[in-house]
């Protein structure tokens, strides 16, 4: 007896976790995410979180010059320049903090219209995702995580220019694992349920008796 019941347990966790996955996927596409971050509910690895979290980058300009390095689309032709960069949480989730870091999605170049990204030197970077893009990791100050609604401390993004590429500002994209609030999540969840947004299958199991109830 104790046998089938513990299968019976193991059984509604699998299925417990699915429907939660497939919930959170449901979230992704209302929300606009790109893909969903891992979450409490299920480890994984960091995921395109921006928007939720987004990168602020402004010119270091040590090398002299005329400010040509500001993130509006300003060209520049140096060797090398850099950036000072940090991230804002505009969400109510706080981000793990070994997970968080900025990748270097495209350097543009004028030259041609192409994107040299892979032909760049990124100085300090603190490795390279899986497509090849490099990465900085987020500082926060000692903190474990990034609260909700709050900063990162700055970093420099040094980058080096061998070819002398006339370039464009860096697109950036944050990484990180991102823990939805069980709560909070359970109210976003009725909302999607009000307003038919659940996948069939779930609205069905949310309508119907359990079985332990029924007997």
């Amino acid at each position: 007896m104790n046998r089938r019941m513990s299968h019976d347990l193991s059984r509604d966790r699998v299925s417990c976790i699915g429907r939660i996955a497939r919930l959170l996927a449901c979230l992704a596409g209302v929300f606009g995410f790109a893909s969903l971050p891992a979450t409490a509910y299920s480890a994984g690895e960091a995921q395109d979180i921006t928007g939720a979290v987004i990168p602020i980058m402004a010119p270091s300009d040590f090398f002299g010059g005329n400010g040509e390095l500001e993130s509006d689309g300003h060209l520049t032709s140096r060797f090398e320049f850099r950036y000072r960069v940090r991230v804002k949480n505009q969400s109510g989730d706080p981000i793990e903090g070994d997970s968080l870091v900025v990748v270097v999605q495209k350097v543009g170049s004028a030259n041609y219209l192409h994107d040299v990204t892979d032909e760049l030197e990124y100085v300090g970077a603190g490795g390279h995702m899986k497509d090849g893009k490099p990465f900085y990791r987020v500082p926060l100050g000692g903190k474990s995580e990034l609260g909700p609604y709050a900063e990162s401390e700055e970093f420099q993004l040094e980058i080096h220019n061998p070819n002398m590429y006339i370039v464009y500002p860096p697109v950036l994209r944050v990484y990180g694992v991102r823990r939805l609030d069980p709560e909070r999540l359970q109210d976003t969840l009725q909302t999607l349920r009000e307003k038919g947004k659940l996948p069939p299958e779930d609205r069905q199991r949310q309508q119907a008796p359990s079985s332990s109830g029924a007997q």
